[in-house]
């Protein structure tokens, strides 16, 4: 199988609650090494991304040391690699935090850049890592002409950069647009809050995904960090003689890990994790067992160099 993975690749600088300053490459890195490692062996990851050339040379390093990862789709572009600082603060409560800064993202990845790979791939997942790694037009021109699977990570989608570079949630106008392109959806519980301007419960944002005109959805995944993972599944239901639809909610604790290290790059872990099982057997409810597992198990790695471990 190919798996096309489109999102954008940072330098992480991670600032511990202890202090600790952690330097490493983030971004896509997490969802494309999560993927290749998980992936049969005669599998290719293909990533789709704009590189900036600052970089080029460091981050293609790292990924030609996975054999099954294909640099065609990695484009060099004058455009530095976007630097984001990490800062997590601990709570009383045992809850933690993280406050983003970030400069500037790299070009975002045009439509003619992606065409000619979708024709011969199985699976793709787009992971909005800087909210701007493609556009609209383009994730519509991909569903009319892509066959295969597909999953998006909302990510940063919904998060606005100011002037000093730090990052906030807000909504997006044509948010139901951005969500009924691709087979599965996925955002954690603070990104679908963020969504439509107008204030809507949980419940009725994953209802308008799934239920209208034209959606491809058949899914929508919510996850909570500590508190675990939601999804949603259409249903269609019979009352009398009257056929209408439903959804279906289901709610998945946090696999406990006794080892925790770091959270960084869980969500993307969990993204690429999905997309492998559920483009294998389409099956959401296992799908979503598994990738919950395996995000759980990457809190205990550190960084994409131990990304190998989820083998």
């Amino acid at each position: 199988m190919k798996y096309l993975v489109i999102g954008e690749p940072c330098v992480d600088v991670i600032h511990k609650v202890d202090g600790e300053l952690i330097h490493s490459y983030g971004g896509i890195l997490y969802s494309i090494i999560a993927l290749s490692v998980q992936v049969k062996n005669d599998d290719v990851v293909l990533p789709l991304m704009n590189l900036g050339e600052d970089e080029y040379d460091n981050i293609t390093a790292i990924i030609n040391k996975y054999p099954n990862i294909s640099t065609d789709g990695v484009f060099r572009v004058s455009h530095p690699t976007r630097k984001v600082n990490l800062y997590y603060n601990q709570y009383k409560s045992g809850m933690s935090a993280r406050l983003e800064q970030s400069t500037e993202p790299t070009y975002t990845l045009d439509y003619s850049s992606i065409e000619k790979f979708l024709k011969d791939a199985d699976a793709l997942l787009i992971n909005m890592i800087s909210g701007v790694d493609i556009t609209l037009d383009t994730i519509k021109k991909i569903k009319d002409s892509f066959n295969g699977t597909s999953h998006i990570d909302i990510h940063n989608l919904v998060m606005r950069t100011n002037e000093d570079g730090t990052r906030e949630h807000t909504s997006i106008d044509n948010w139901i647009d951005w969500c009924i392109n691709t087979d599965t959806i996925q955002m954690n519980e603070y990104e679908i809050l963020s969504l439509p301007a107008k204030k809507m419960k949980e419940y009725e944002i994953a209802e308008k995904m799934l239920v209208h005109p034209g959606s491809k959805v058949k899914g929508v995944i919510v996850t909570r960090g500590i508190n675990g993972t939601s999804g949603y599944t259409k249903k269609e239901k019979k009352f009398g003689t009257e056929k209408y639809f439903d959804l279906d909610k289901m709610d998945l604790s946090a696999v406990e890990n006794p080892r925790f290290v770091d959270s960084t790059g869980c969500g993307d872990v969990f993204a690429a994790s999905f997309l492998y099982d559920f483009s294998a057997n389409k099956n959401f409810t296992k799908s979503l067992h598994y990738a919950n597992r395996i995000a759980s198990f990457n809190t205990s790695l550190e960084g994409i160099d131990e990304l190998y471990k989820l083998r």
